[in-house]
């Protein structure tokens, strides 16, 4: 048993219909965990910075991006330890997680920009909202993730590691109604 701080940055990438390079955006996350024993473990971790929303109407690209911060509680499992057994100067640990959190939206004026130019554009009434799920202010939403991390042993009490994930909330994070879940991708 042991606790144990992370830091990390990487990009984030949200699900959505332009392209894929539009949608990139950065992304941080602090953590401190700690493992029960050889193989399960527990993490409070909390994941920031931005998103990015696009919508591919009529032949023309629309962007948008928002800030966030989403602070979650995650099981998490060593599955080298599990299949083949400890050792404590094993080099790679992979393992992987799962957890429930809250992701606190804020900054989403540029949504609300591209909502009044899509307006005008299609001359749309002024009841009627493009960005059916346009929000303002803060939200926040429960959401769920899961991911894989890969460590890699630097020394005793250093290691350097990559660290995927999925999330998942519901439709009204992108101001965009799509009738499905939202998601985004951070590395």
């Amino acid at each position: 048993p042991h606790w144990y701080l992370q830091g990390q940055i990487g990009a984030q990438y949200t699900l959505g219909e332009i392209s894929f390079g539009d949608l990139i955006s950065p992304n941080a996350q602090i953590g401190v965990g700690y493992n029960f024993n050889k193989v399960l473990g527990a993490r409070f971790s909390v994941n920031a910075w931005q998103s990015k929303a696009g919508w591919d109407t009529e032949g023309n690209n629309y962007e948008w991006k928002w800030k966030y911060v989403a602070p979650a509680l995650d099981v998490t499992a060593n599955l080298s330890n599990l299949i083949c057994g400890y050792n404590p100067n094993r080099i790679l640990n992979i393992g992987v997680f799962a957890g429930i959190g809250a992701n606190i939206a804020f900054d989403n004026g540029e949504a609300g920009d591209v909502n009044g130019e899509l307006k005008s554009l299609h001359k749309y009434s002024d009841d009627f909202q493009p960005l059916s799920y346009l929000w303002d202010g803060t939200k926040t939403r429960v959401m769920g993730r899961a991911g894989i991390t890969a460590d890699c042993r630097i020394n005793d009490v250093i290691s350097e590691g990559l660290e995927p994930q999925a999330t998942t909330l519901n439709d009204h994070y992108k101001s965009k109604r799509a009738k499905n879940a939202d998601w985004y991708f951070t590395a």
